[in-house]
């Protein structure tokens, strides 16, 4: 016999709350989260740490949180960044600048009607279970913002990002000209005429290295193993376009092999471009997007560097036994997730590791969702609404959850795939398949309290991979 299905409701009725939900967060997930919520007449308060909404792509955001530049752009294409439920201008740039981002933002958000929801300027400084019978959370949760105010809801939609809290390596020796991280960095002016080193070929890396190139006497980019470069367009087309919802559907030997044709057709091989050669295939890491970075190599403005040895005043060792004079050290080497107003007993993301049911709750803390927690080849932003739409479904009543056994199968199988798929790290604890992803909040969000008997045999087939 099936287990039962449940919805995501706690067991306290919605009169002993002061709202039926609270969403912590007014960047890109938390726009979607607090749509989802409006959209079903759910009743819910939304705090916001700054005062305005966009998050990460908002260059003036005073919440801390912004890691826009001034040459920023999509690295994903316009029609698979958009809201699903808001398409971008056809006018725009295949890739938008960041300052395009922002007015979207905006103006979804006023358009949508959820300026006014919003109190800015509100940092959520803790969230905890209410006592209670049962699972943490089953009683529903308290939240207290920095006035000092605490109010009681019975779901709370996490929607803070990612980055949340810069990484940097600790090298051996000391530095002594500037050095910083990339999520600090705003513009090249800093890099005139200086060496410049950047560690770290992410995607920020990479363009700060092009850009620091164009005005820098010296330019090193330091790598502690080969990556592959994914162009933006290819055959004069953007390349995320060559994709199609059917890769929901298609063994991912299949999928990967049909990337990897397309861009030894477009761009050759890293190894043939400069780069060092990477030790693992296409799509079993992270890979970075730049349509630059091979011909700035190609042209001498900038050098691929190993690993760094030791820091030694101003220059820098590698650990191929090369040193570099180096003016300016840019710490491109990502973020590490913070919840701080979380108690690691209620939910600790160490590690960056988050497993969490369709990469969304944990069936452990009844009524916490995480909105926006993946990284995928693209854009999230798309993503986040469909994940926002399950959520505000769940809340309703509309579509329920399986019972706790089926969701903590379902984590395991998960967690088991992502470490035999991807290099171990960090940066791959959160990774997703764009459509196939896609494809399971869809068939997520369409399980009913009594699923037919074709549901019960093919949702098993359904998954992230």
């Amino acid at each position: 016999m099936a287990p039962t299905p449940r919805s995501a409701a706690t067991d306290n009725s919605a009169e002993t709350f002061d709202a039926d939900a609270c969403v912590v967060g007014a960047g890109p997930a938390g726009l979607a989260a607090g749509k989802a919520m409006a959209d079903r007449g759910i009743t819910f308060d939304w705090f916001e740490k700054g005062s305005m909404v966009g998050g990460l792509w908002r260059i003036d955001n005073d919440n801390d949180g912004s890691a826009a530049y001034e040459t920023l752009h999509l690295n994903s294409s316009r029609p698979l960044t958009q809201y699903p439920s808001y398409p971008m201008p056809e006018h725009w740039p295949d890739f938008p600048h960041h300052t395009l981002m922002a007015q979207y933002f905006q103006k979804f958000a006023e358009d949508n009607g959820l300026v006014e929801r919003i109190t800015f300027r509100s940092p959520v400084t803790r969230i905890e279970p209410l006592p209670g019978d049962g699972l943490p959370g089953r009683q529903g949760w308290a939240v207290t913002t920095d006035g000092g105010r605490t109010r009681t809801y019975r779901s709370v939609l996490v929607a803070t990002g990612h980055h949340g809290v810069p990484k940097q390596p600790q090298f051996a020796g000391s530095f002594s000209g500037r050095s910083l991280h990339a999520h600090e960095y705003v513009e090249p002016s800093m890099f005139e005429g200086r060496d410049v080193l950047v560690v770290g070929v992410g995607n920020s890396g990479m363009d700060i290295s092009c850009e620091a190139s164009r005005v820098a006497r010296n330019v090193y980019l330091s790598t502690r193993h080969g990556v592959h470069v994914i162009p933006k367009y290819a055959f004069g087309r953007p390349i995320d376009q060559f994709t199609s919802p059917l890769f929901a559907y298609i063994p991912f030997p299949v999928e990967r092999k049909l990337y990897e044709m397309l861009i030894r057709l477009s761009t050759g091989r890293p190894q043939d471009r400069g780069l060092p050669k990477p030790d693992h295939r296409l799509l079993s890491a992270h890979p970075t997007v730049s349509s630059e970075l091979y011909d700035r190599v190609g042209h001498g403005d900038i050098t691929i560097k190993p690993d760094v040895d030791r820091l030694d005043r101003d220059s820098v060792r590698f650990v191929d036994g090369s040193r570099e004079h180096v003016d300016v050290v840019v710490y491109a080497t990502g973020y590490r997730v913070s919840l701080p107003f979380l108690a690691p007993d209620v939910y600790d993301p160490a590690g960056n590791s988050m497993p969490l049911y369709q990469r969304v709750l944990t069936p452990d803390r009844p009524g916490l969702f995480f909105i926006g927690f993946i990284q995928t080849v693209g854009s999230n932003i798309s993503l986040v609404e469909l994940q926002s739409d399950w959520v505000g479904d769940l809340i309703t009543g509309a579509s329920q959850l399986p019972s706790d056994a089926e969701m903590r199968d379902w984590i395991a199988t998960d967690q088991a795939a992502l470490a035999h798929r991807y290099v171990r790290s960090e940066r791959h604890t959160m990774q997703v398949d764009f459509w196939r992803y896609r494809r399971a909040l869809k068939e997520a969000r369409s399980r009913k309290k009594n699923p037919t008997l074709v549901e019960r045999l093919t949702r098993p087939l359904l998954g992230l991979r």
